[in-house]
C-alpha cells in the first residue's frame, strides 16, 4: 500500500495544504493525488532536515512534473531516484483516471460532467489546460492558425526556442554536473541523453530537459550537441573547452557556482536558452 503524490502544474491539486496531506496519509488504502506547490515545498524542506520521516512512510512523491522522485519505505526511510520509477504516471494518464475519481467526475453523465467541469474552471486558461490533458489534444504542439482575412506570415525561428529554466535543486544539478564531467573526460559527446541518463530524448521530462539545456549553455556557451553535431564527429575538440570550464567551476566550488547560476536564471525571466550567457 502506497500513497502517491504528484506535482503537476496543469492539473488542479486534490491535496492543496499540509493539512490535506496529513488527512490523506492517515488512510491505510492506496491513494493517488495531485499535490500543490505548497505541499511539494513542505516535503522538500523536510528532507533537508531529515532523510527519515516516519510520518511519511509508504509515501511516494514526484516533483516538478516528473523531474524529481522520492519514495519513503515502510519505516519512513527516503530514497531518491535519478531515473523515472515504475510507479510514476504521466499528467495525461493521471488526468484520465484517478484525477477524475478524486474530483468526483468519473461517474457523471456527459451533460452533468460538462456543466460541473465548467463550474470548476471558470478561468479559460485553466479549462484549456485540463481539456488538453483529458482529451490528449496536444495543443502545445499544434501550429497556430491564422485569422480569416489575414495573410499568414512566416513565424520567426525565435518563436520555437526554449526559455531558460532551473529546477531549484542543487542535488539534481550535482548529478548533471557529475555526468557532464564524466562524459567530457572520456571525450564523449555530452548529449541530453548522457546528461540525464535517459536513453530516449522523448522520455526526458520537459522541465528536466529544459533545465539541463540551460545549465549546459551556462557552462559551455553552447547547447548540448544534437545528432547532427554528434554525426560530424571529433568529440575531443568539442569536449576540451568544456573540461576547462569544469575545472574552473570545481576550483570555485560547485555548490557556490550553482547558487549564482540559479539566481541568474531567476533574474533572466523570459530569456531564451540560445541567448543566455553566464559568467562568474
Amino acid at each position: 500500500m502506497y500513497h502517491l503524490f504528484l506535482e503537476f502544474d496543469n492539473l488542479e491539486p486534490g491535496v492543496k495544504s499540509v493539512e490535506d496531506l496529513k488527512y490523506v496519509i492517515r488512510d491505510d488504502k492506496h491513494t493517488a493525488f495531485v499535490m500543490s506547490a505548497v505541499v511539494a515545498r513542505f516535503i522538500k524542506d523536510a528532507l533537508i532536515m531529515n532523510q527519515t520521516i516516519t510520518s511519511l512512510k509508504n509515501c511516494r512523491f514526484a516533483f516538478a512534473n516528473g523531474a524529481e522522485f522520492v519514495e519513503f519505505d515502510s519505516k519512513g526511510q527516503s530514497t531518491r531516484f535519478t531515473d523515472t520509477p515504475d510507479w510514476f504516471i504521466t499528467p495525461g494518464a493521471f488526468a484520465r483516471s484517478q484525477w477524475l475519481v478524486n474530483h468526483e467526475l468519473h461517474d457523471l453523465m456527459t451533460p452533468q460532467f460538462i456543466s460541473t467541469f465548467l463550474e470548476m474552471f471558470s478561468d479559460v486558461k485553466k479549462r484549456r489546460e485540463h481539456c488538453n490533458l483529458l482529451f490528449d489534444l496536444q495543443l502545445e504542439e499544434s501550429p497556430k492558425r491564422g485569422k480569416p482575412g489575414v495573410k499568414a506570415t512566416r513565424q520567426t525561428r525565435g518563436s520555437t526556442k526554449q526559455k531558460i529554466s532551473d529546477l531549484g535543486s542543487f542535488e539534481l544539478f550535482s548529478q548533471f554536473f557529475t555526468r557532464l564531467k564524466k562524459a567530457v573526460e572520456a571525450n564523449q559527446f555530452p548529449t541530453v541523453q548522457v546528461l540525464t541518463d535517459i536513453d530516449e530524448v522523448a522520455k526526458v521530462p520537459a522541465p528536466l530537459k529544459s533545465a539541463v539545456r540551460t545549465w549546459f549553455k551556462a557552462i559551455s556557451s553552447e547547447l548540448p550537441p544534437n545528432s547532427k553535431r554528434v554525426g560530424a564527429g571529433n568529440a575531443a575538440l568539442f569536449c576540451a573547452p568544456v573540461r576547462a570550464q569544469i575545472q574552473h567551476i570545481e576550483a570555485y566550488g560547485v555548490e557556490r557556482y550553482y547558487k549564482k547560476l540559479s539566481k541568474a536564471i531567476a533574474d533572466g525571466g523570459e530569456r531564451y536558452i540560445a541567448d543566455f550567457t553566464f559568467k562568474l
